[in-house]
């Protein structure tokens, strides 16, 4: 175990919370590079399938908002294996999925056990953890979300040059099932099954104003990362020509930015006072490099190099603001967290049925127009929502 200001962290809890978030992570993004693709082989468009995309993101919302009072019932243990098994079947039923129709039933059951388990997870290390290490504890969450990103999706796009989309569904349906099982063994001692902390408060007595404006914030940010991390890959495809061969490198040191931003955020956090300054810069560079990333003329370096700067900024913004909204009274903690992954959720379907307008219009310049003004929105919410009077 490892100490830090005499606080002993829960290792054992984020080795197998990180593998599961990067499990929840890849149930979505790894279908990134094969929209075009799946489109194809379904026969509808790619507006259709951003309709699923969405979709998931709304069942992902749903379920996380109530996982904070069905964990009182049956405890987060259970909840965090039985979610990771029912993501696990999802996937492998995708896979041998013939219709559009199924394809969107699994999308949706796989989203409303995704929203299970991160709420679930997001409160037991935000009541397990001491603020003054939140901000890394909730990074490592957050960076096994962006390895996603960082190893999921391009080794999916390697993989499914071989094997198609239909083999990349199968394969993370397996390694989802593994997670599973380690989450079986070893959260066994972590306190998930039989949650011992203060008397939860009511949603009402959550959400002051304060905390309504920093979930607005999470609104926000999710858009700006959702359509980068959705579409970038297919930008790179129309508007670069690149092949699914061609795709794991840049993916990959896109994606590696992400989750150096999560890092770096965490550690930042941890030791900067003024937490909202944070989040409000981050912010505002991720802004200006939307703005750059879908000007006209870039090469492929460029595009790849201002991809990597914008989703460094934007992962960095992400810690800081975990941390502020964990740093609400106990007692409604994991209410807020899981009403926080909802709102994270309305960020993914907007990002998913904006996104998926402009890239089917190949609009790349409203695109960074539209993340411009959501990161400076953001930034402003948590100017306002991010005072010490949340404690």
């Amino acid at each position: 175990m490892t100490k830090s200001n005499d606080v002993v962290l829960p290792l054992g809890l984020l080795a197998v919370g990180g593998a599961g978030m990067f499990m929840s992570g890849s149930i979505g993004t790894t279908r990134s590079p094969f929209l075009l693709h799946m489109a194809r082989d379904l026969d509808v468009d790619i507006v259709v399938l951003s309709h699923m995309l969405a979709g998931s993101a709304v069942a992902v919302g749903i379920s996380s908002f109530f996982t904070g009072p069905l964990a009182e019932r049956v405890g987060r243990r259970g909840l965090l294996v039985g979610a990771l098994v029912v993501m696990a079947g999802m996937m492998a039923g995708s896979a041998v999925a013939w219709a559009y129709w199924q394809v969107l039933l699994t999308a949706l059951l796989g989203g409303l056990a995704s929203g299970i388990y991160m709420g679930s997870i997001y409160g037991e290390v935000g009541d397990r953890v001491a603020d003054s290490q939140r901000g890394r504890a909730m990074g490592w969450l957050i960076g096994g979300q962006s390895l996603a990103l960082l190893v999921g999706v391009p080794m999916a796009s390697w993989i499914g040059a071989f094997l198609g989309w239909r083999g990349v569904s199968l394969i993370v349906g397996g390694c989802t099932g593994l997670v599973a099982g380690a989450t079986l063994l070893l959260v066994r001692g972590s306190g998930a099954a039989a949650h011992s902390g203060p008397s939860r408060g009511g949603i009402r007595e959550a959400l002051g104003p304060r905390v309504l404006a920093l979930l607005g914030a999470s609104i926000t940010e999710r858009i700006c990362f959702g359509m980068v991390a959705t579409y970038f890959a297919t930008y790179l495809q129309l508007a670069h020509h690149l092949t699914l061969s061609e795709l794991p490198v840049p993916l990959m040191l896109v994606a590696g930015s992400s989750f150096l931003g999560n890092v770096l955020g965490g550690r930042i956090t941890d030791r900067m006072v003024n937490r909202p300054l944070l989040f409000t810069v981050a912010a505002l560079c991720t802004g200006a490099a939307a703005l750059a990333l879908f000007l006209p003329g870039w090469g492929i370096s460029a595009a790849v190099a201002v991809a990597c700067l914008y989703m460094l900024v934007n992962g960095a913004s992400r810690p800081p603001l975990f941390a502020l909204l964990g740093g609400v009274p106990p007692q409604v903690r994991a209410t807020v967290l899981g009403i926080n992954i909802s709102c994270a959720s309305v960020g993914w379907m907007t990002a998913a049925l904006l996104g998926g307008v402009l890239v089917a219009a190949e609009a790349w310049a409203t695109m960074g127009w539209a993340a411009a003004g959501l990161s400076v929105a953001g930034a402003v919410l948590v100017w306002v929502g991010g005072g010490r009077t949340l404690r």
